[in-house]
C-alpha cells in the first residue's frame, strides 16, 4: 500500500525525514491537508513519564491544546 493510499485509508499521515532517516512525524487526521498550523506547545514524553527509556518522542499541540502530531527521534 502506498503512502497516499495508507493516508486515505487511515486518516493519518506519516513522514520520514529525507535528511535524517531516524526522524519521523505522524500528523493526526484532524490536520491532514492543512499545510501549516501554529504549534502552541511541544511536550517530550520524557517530561510526562520520568522513567521512559525509549526513543525521543515529542507531542505537538495547537493553540487550542489539541494534539496535532507526534515526532519520533530514534
Amino acid at each position: 500500500m502506498s503512502d497516499s493510499q495508507n493516508e486515505a485509508a487511515t486518516g493519518f499521515q506519516l513522514r520520514v525525514s529525507e535528511d535524517d532517516k531516524d526522524v519521523a512525524y505522524l500528523r493526526l487526521p484532524s490536520y491532514l491537508g492543512v499545510e501549516a498550523c501554529k504549534m502552541s506547545r511541544s511536550v517530550r514524553l520524557r517530561e510526562v513519564l520520568g522513567n521512559y527509556e525509549g526513543p525521543d518522542v515529542v507531542l505537538d499541540f495547537d493553540m487550542r491544546g489539541v494534539l496535532v502530531g507526534i515526532e519520533v527521534l530514534a
